[in-house]
């Protein structure tokens, strides 16, 4: 055996543990850095070499050293799905519960501009005209409460509207960023394929894809199969299958008067998404706020037709035309009122002409009998749960309107517990993965120190091997010359 042969065990100890040193500095600097898997750098003995044969004629072998045989990534892949499963849940129920919030910030019941208040000012209004005294400003009283509440429910209307219109570019937003998702996790698989078909190990490069299917599993229902790249399958087709992407697009819907709906890019054919962020916010842009905008324009509609068959039988103080307290605006003439034309029939800024008595001028001034019936309408049930039925009604409009705020509350409560007993079992599964991936910084100094002294101790035979091999070459033999 070569007498270098101490030297080259020396030399591989000292880059064994400059390899650890490294892999220690590379955990320390990125234990802040979201999604990294701690690494540790593996030691193996080097191929023992024969050394010939022992006085009994047994064959004997030396150690070589040792050789860093892989940089291990620390990594449950069990936790990983378990924490995607959760994660589409998650999605869903957060996105839901924003959205909720967003709608109640709408009906905003809880102002003084909020529908429920224009509608107690505007029943306040008619008692007023009800009284003896004060019935020419009694009369501008319920002019201006009724404009108020025209006014309040069709701003509610637009921003209904706007709300789809906000919740379709979240949409778009979303599907983008699925898109770049997509692509870049088929980069990744093509680079990861390339380092590792060395030998080596893209420990980086997979904890980047990591992160971004974890995110991607919180947009929508995704299926990871892992081989030597990941394959990714949203709603049974595969949207990464290593290097290649299948893309969404958002597209038009002429059913939904332009709002979007989803297709696959390459053949056109219709996705629907099942879970996640994406199914949240479709869920809220479309079946939520229709819901809650037809119930209230079943609210406008009742008020429409009720206040107009009792307004229209009585006669103001000016004149003997019968006329309508609400209007549509676009076809006056027509007794279709809702919630999108709803007007106040500007014949009546002439304040004689709101209908407050039975009888026909002149002399009806004290007449107030069709106030008195317009104020008892306050609490007569013309709705049942979900639309105005005057036959089948059981509740009046402000039971109405509270039963619509009630439910909207409901829904949002539901998302908002459901939501937070996800995030509760997100966190435990983020402390079981921590428990395994995460870097400890105490860990890591003490590994620091472990190296550094195993470091030294390579350094240090080094040193003595060099003062043998001077010994041997420069001293031995020269005794006596």
């Amino acid at each position: 055996m070569s007498s270098f042969g101490g030297l080259t065990i020396a030399v591989s100890g000292l880059f064994a543990q400059q390899r650890s040193l490294d892999t220690t500095g590379h955990n320390i600097s990125n234990v802040n850095t979201p999604g990294y898997s701690r690494q540790n750098a593996i030691h193996a003995s080097s191929m023992p070499q024969a050394v010939g044969y022992n006085s009994a004629g047994v064959r004997m072998q030396k150690g070589t050293g040792v050789d860093v045989v892989l940089i291990q990534q620390y990594r449950n892949e069990f936790l990983d799905n378990k924490m995607r499963r959760a994660n589409k849940e998650l999605g869903y129920w957060e996105s839901k519960q924003m959205g909720v919030e967003e709608l109640e910030a709408i009906f905003n019941d809880f102002s003084e501009e909020g529908i429920q208040s224009a509608m107690d000012n505007f029943w306040s209004s008619w008692d007023q005209l009800s009284k003896p005294t004060g019935r020419l400003t009694a009369r501008a009283l319920v002019k201006e409460s009724a404009i108020a509440l025209v006014e309040s429910v069709k701003h509610a209307d637009q921003l209904l509207k706007n709300y789809r219109v906000s919740k379709d570019n979240e949409i778009k937003d979303t599907i983008d960023r699925i898109n770049n998702i997509t692509k870049r996790i088929a980069e990744l698989n093509e680079l990861v394929l390339k380092v590792e078909g060395s030998g080596a190990y893209a420990n980086d490069f997979r904890d980047e894809r990591n992160v971004l299917l974890d995110e991607l599993s919180s947009l929508g229902d995704i299926q990871v199969i892992h081989g030597k790249s990941v394959t990714v399958l949203m709603e049974g087709r595969a949207v990464v299958d290593y290097a290649n992407y299948e893309e969404l697009q958002a597209v038009p819907d002429p059913d939904k008067n332009g709002l979007v709906k989803l297709e696959w890019e390459s053949d056109g054919s219709k996705v629907t998404i099942q879970h996640g962020k994406i199914k949240a916010l479709f869920d809220t842009r479309d079946a939520l706020v229709d819901k809650f905008r037809v119930r209230l324009n079943e609210m406008v509609k009742g008020l429409a037709n009720e206040i107009n068959k009792i307004h229209s039988s009585g006669y103001g103080i000016k004149d003997n035309i019968q006329r309508k307290f609400f209007i549509n605006k676009g076809n006056p003439d027509s007794d279709d009122i809702d919630i999108s034309n709803i007007a106040f029939n500007p014949e009546l800024n002439d304040f004689d002409n709101i209908a407050a008595a039975m009888d026909i001028p002149p002399y009806n001034h004290e007449d107030n009998r069709i106030v008195l019936k317009i104020l008892e309408l306050r609490s007569k049930s013309v709705f049942t749960q979900e639309e105005y039925d005057e036959s089948l009604g059981r509740y009046g409009f402000d039971e109405y309107y509270r039963n619509i705020i009630s439910d909207l509350g409901k829904i949002g409560m539901e998302a908002s517990i459901t939501a937070e007993a996800q995030n509760v079992m997100i966190r435990e599964l983020d402390m079981k993965k921590g428990a395994i991936m995460n870097v400890s910084l105490d860990e890591e100094m003490s590994n620091l120190i472990r190296f550094e002294h195993s470091y030294n101790a390579s350094a240090r035979m080094i040193n003595v091997m060099d003062e043998m091999l001077d010994i041997l070459v420069n001293r031995l033999g020269i005794t006596g010359r």
